[in-house]
């Protein structure tokens, strides 16, 4: 179909992985496939196409978990003798961090996920969620004042 590359860039943007973008667009396409008799498509298929993959796309990042096991270990600045607590520590922030998040308002954690775990720029987030950078901005502040309240420390600024 004439979309299909349109729609993996935009897909392999937002969740920046190729297999899942690819993923993502055949799921739409399938998904479109078998409603074909309900859906009435006239002018619009482009825009729901692209709005199809960024729903999915934002489905997809909302499913996946914090990868905090797999983050490298100079986030804990520890000397050798105290190796163990200061990693026992660590994972015990990042448990904490964890369920701190996922205790967020859904468009304000979506908004920080999709800055601090997936690098998405604020325009980014803007335009795939619909909303201001301004609005980005703000959400942002208020998950960071949020983590920082609740955990003590300046987390994840």
């Amino acid at each position: 179909m004439r979309f299909r590359p349109g729609l993996r860039s935009f897909a392999s943007a937002i969740v920046k992985n190729a297999e899942d973008a690819d993923e993502i667009v055949n799921d739409v396409f399938v998904s479109i496939w078998e409603k074909q008799q309900l859906l009435i498509l006239d002018d619009s298929l482009k825009n729901y196409l692209f709005t199809a993959v960024k729903n999915r796309c934002l489905n997809h990042i909302k499913k996946a978990k914090l990868p905090f096991a797999e983050m490298p270990d100079e986030f804990l600045a520890v000397a050798p003798e105290h190796a163990a607590d200061r990693a026992l520590e660590g994972k015990e922030l990042q448990h904490h961090i964890t369920q701190l998040i996922e205790q967020l308002p859904t468009k304000c954690k979506q908004v920080f996920l999709l800055s601090r775990m997936f690098d998405l720029s604020y325009k980014e987030i803007a335009e795939i969620m619909d909303i201001s950078t301004k609005t980005v901005e703000n959400q942002i502040g208020i998950a960071l004042k949020f983590l920082k309240e609740n955990t003590g420390r300046n987390a994840y600024s």
